[in-house]
């Protein structure tokens, strides 16, 4: 057989990376935390590299009307960055807490307090 026709028939395109938002590149984002010495979640404080996996995550998430710019990023592990989502921090926070992140709904805590209880009430909520 002849080497050419070994090959496919086709070819398969080269696989790139997802596209990011226009702004910084991943590359420049830890370039500035490394300046600012940045290495740990901001919001557990755990300190990131090692066991640890770092995330960029979008304070204001884009979802949101949050911009991809330094300003707006923030170094995460990933359990924070993943349980955040695309919530904003104050609802993240609140969640997290086991309050209500919306004024005048229940809270998850309460609303599992209440499923339990023998005397649970629908029309009580």
């Amino acid at each position: 057989m002849q080497r050419s026709a070994l090959r496919p028939i086709y070819t398969t395109p080269p696989l790139r990376p997802p596209e990011t938002p226009s702004g910084p590149s991943h590359r420049e984002i830890w370039r500035r935390w490394e300046e600012l010495e940045w290495w740990s979640c901001v919001y557990c404080d755990v300190s990131l590299g090692g066991m640890v996996v770092a995330e960029v995550d979008h304070v204001i998430p884009l979802s949101s009307g949050g911009r991809h710019e330094l300003a707006n990023l923030a170094p995460a592990c990933r359990e924070c960055n993943r349980s955040k989502s695309a919530r904003s921090v104050g609802d993240w926070l609140a969640i997290r807490a086991g309050q209500s992140a919306t004024p005048g709904m229940a809270s998850v805590a309460e609303c599992n307090e209440r499923s339990q209880s023998p005397t649970a009430n629908i029309t009580s909520w």
